[in-house]
């Protein structure tokens, strides 16, 4: 314990220290407060440690220089001790037998000193969807492990609230499907943020895996709302009313279909976050030149080839009549998967240059999209070059 706790109290005097986390209780000993956590905050007298103590019913802050006998504080009684800064994650578990198992991670999280600043979020962390899904503790604060997770969440609201103002989807009453839905994170959390904007909202979750419907169903019941669930796979999905789709890291082909399915069902706003990508992979056997020099290297290669598989996605969904954009989900540090392609019905017929370079890709390159197979008829209605 004390080699760890002097490790802990080193990161926290850093000038790379960015947050400290302690909770939980050591076996025979009962600290103060339930949970306590320390950032550094910038004031008119410089940089000092906020440490910020909860009993669960109220919070008390004080500043305090670096110099601070956190040594004392770490030792408090608390079996979970989390430091983060810039660069590093130190977690430390206390056991029953009093040893520090100390484990230590890589991140990349930014120091943030202003003075109680708090970033508005979509949803606060003390919603109810959060406890509901286990993200959160018993003060209403997500909890570390949870901290990406939410995040990703919260960026998601904040993109998908930006495409609610199109008129095709004005009204008393919304319908959104997601495709794809997992333990439903994200399914929850919109309908908890669309319920004070619209009357009525009407959620599917479909996932093909029995366990997840069993799951959401019970934090459906806990949260007393009317949410469905589906056991079936994207492509199964029985045809009905939509007006978002969504579908967050469908693996492979997946993606395809829940865009089909989209289309089909004439969703109004697309909301797709790509996975693991293999049909275009398998597809390419030799490139157009001058692509050579970059598909000469497996991983260049296939780092090309999912972004050529997304804009493909993107440029159909465009000339079928959808306002696409490709934007960054979420930060690198979270996940690897963090493009998003956010499509919104409008109509508008493609140019013929649209459509030109559509057919000059897949010629070039010679592939068949497997998007581009599920939408055939639709697309050889929406590709013809207009003659002058």
């Amino acid at each position: 314990m004390p080699d760890a706790i002097a490790q802990l109290v080193e990161k926290i005097r850093s000038p790379q220290f960015v947050r400290a986390v302690l909770s939980g209780q050591r076996r025979n000993l009962q600290p103060k407060y339930l949970r306590i956590d320390i950032k550094p905050v910038m004031l008119k007298d410089g940089v000092k440690l906020q440490i910020i103590s909860s009993d669960g019913k109220k919070d008390f802050t004080k500043n305090v220089a670096a110099d601070f006998d956190f040594a004392q504080l770490l030792n408090s009684g608390y079996a979970n001790l989390l430091v983060d800064t810039e660069t590093e994650s130190f977690q430390v578990k206390v056991s029953k037998k009093d040893e520090a198992l100390l484990s230590v991670s890589k991140v990349k999280l930014s120091r943030e000193l202003a003075h109680d600043r708090q970033k508005q979020r979509m949803l606060a962390e003390g919603n109810q969807v959060f406890k509901a899904l286990d993200m959160a503790d018993i003060l209403g604060r997500i909890k570390p492990s949870k901290m990406d997770k939410y995040k990703q969440v919260d960026e998601f609201l904040r993109l998908i609230d930006q495409t609610l103002n199109t008129p095709l989807i004005s009204g008393d009453e919304i319908k959104v499907v997601d495709l794809g839905c997992g333990h439903a994170y994200l399914t929850f959390a919109l309908q908890e943020f669309l319920k004070d904007k619209y009357k009525k909202v009407s959620i599917l979750g479909v996932d093909e895996r029995e366990d997840s419907k069993q799951h959401n169903e019970k934090v459906a019941a806990k949260l007393k709302i009317e949410a469905k669930f589906l056991a079936a796979k994207i492509a199964d999905t029985p045809d009905q009313k939509v007006d978002i789709a969504i579908a967050l890291h469908a693996c492979d082909t997946a993606t395809d279909d829940a865009i089909y399915w989209a289309v089909k069902n004439d969703a109004k706003v697309i909301m797709a976050a790509p996975c693991c990508m293999h049909e275009l992979q398998t597809q390419i056997k030799e490139s157009p030149e001058p692509w050579g020099l970059l598909t000469k290297y497996g991983l260049v290669k296939e780092r090309l080839v999912d972004l050529m598989t997304d804009s493909l996605r993107a440029q159909i969904l465009k000339l079928l009549g959808f306002r696409v954009d490709i934007v960054e989900f979420i930060g690198g540090e979270h996940t690897a998967r963090n493009i998003l392609i956010r499509a919104v019905k409008t109509g508008a017929a493609p140019s013929d240059l649209d459509k030109q370079r559509f057919h000059q890709l897949i010629n070039d390159w010679q592939i068949k999209p497997y998007l581009a197979n599920l939408l055939a008829d639709e697309l050889k209605a929406a590709t013809q070059i207009s003659r002058s």
